[in-house]
C-alpha cells in the first residue's frame, strides 16, 4: 500500500507536494487525463484508507474514494485530446494535460486563506521527467514557471505515495466517465466495458461500425483502417 512519508517530508519543509498520474495513454480512442493532487497534511489522518494504484481498486471503490475526500485534498485535471495526441505524439500531449492539470491546482491552492506554502515540489508517476516549460507555447495563458529540479519522477509512485496514488484514482475516474458518455452517444460500442482500449471486442467494432471522430488516428490499427 502507498503511504505518506513523502508528504510527511515536504510538510516539514514547508513545501506544498503535488502527485501527478495520468489515464488512457494506450487507449485507442477517446483523451488522455491527468489529475494533479494535493493533500492537506494536517488533515491526513481523516483520509479514506483505502487509497491505492487505480488499477487495483474496482470502480465502486474508486468512486467512494473520490467521493470521500471532500475538503482534504485539493485536486485539478487536464486533457489532452485525441487531436493533440495526433498532432504532437503521446509524450508531448502527457506533458500538456499535466501541465494543465497543475496550473489549475496551483491556482487553487494559491487562493486558500493564510497559505503559508511558498514552494512547490511535483512528483510524476512513472521514469520519465517531463519538461513543462517546453509545452507553454501550446497552453495560451495558462503558462506556470515549474522549475525542472522540482519535478520528480517516481517509478511505480502510485503504490508508494498516496498522493500520486490518488491522483491515479481521479485521472481513471474522469477518464472512464468519459467513455461511459461516449458509449451513451455511440451504443454500438462498447466504451462503457473497454473504454477505448484495445481489445478484440473494440478491434471488431471497428472493423463493423468504422472510425469514429474521437479515435486516435495515428494509432494502429485505426490508422490502417482510417487509411481505407
Amino acid at each position: 500500500m502507498p503511504n505518506l512519508n513523502l508528504e510527511k517530508n515536504s510538510f516539514r519543509k514547508n513545501l506544498i507536494m503535488i502527485g501527478v498520474d495520468e489515464a488512457g495513454r494506450g487507449s485507442w480512442a477517446g483523451p488522455l487525463v491527468a489529475a494533479s493532487c494535493w493533500i492537506d497534511f494536517q488533515h491526513h489522518h481523516l483520509l479514506n484508507s483505502g487509497i491505492n494504484d487505480s488499477k487495483k481498486l474496482t470502480h465502486l471503490k474508486r468512486k467512494q474514494i473520490v467521493n470521500s475526500i471532500g475538503n482534504l485534498v485539493k485536486y485539478s485535471t487536464g486533457v489532452s485530446t485525441e487531436r493533440e495526441i495526433d498532432n504532437y505524439g503521446l509524450t508531448f500531449a502527457n506533458v500538456i494535460a499535466m501541465k494543465r492539470s497543475i496550473f489549475s491546482l496551483v491556482g487553487s491552492i494559491n487562493s486558500l486563506p493564510n497559505n503559508s506554502f511558498k514552494k512547490y515540489i511535483i512528483y510524476v508517476d512513472g521514469k520519465y521527467k517531463p519538461d513543462f516549460n517546453k509545452v507553454d507555447d501550446h497552453l495560451g495563458d495558462n503558462k506556470l514557471n515549474i522549475k525542472f529540479e522540482n519535478v520528480i519522477p517516481l517509478v511505480k509512485g502510485d503504490s508508494i505515495s498516496k498522493t500520486i496514488a490518488l491522483a491515479s484514482i481521479i485521472a481513471k475516474e474522469t477518464r472512464d466517465s468519459i467513455m461511459r458518455h461516449y458509449s451513451q452517444i455511440y451504443p454500438k460500442y462498447s466504451f462503457n466495458t473497454h473504454f477505448g482500449y484495445g481489445t478484440a471486442k473494440h478491434k471488431e467494432e471497428l472493423l463493423k461500425y468504422g472510425v469514429l471522430a474521437f479515435h486516435r488516428k495515428s494509432f494502429k490499427p485505426i490508422s490502417t483502417i482510417y487509411s481505407q
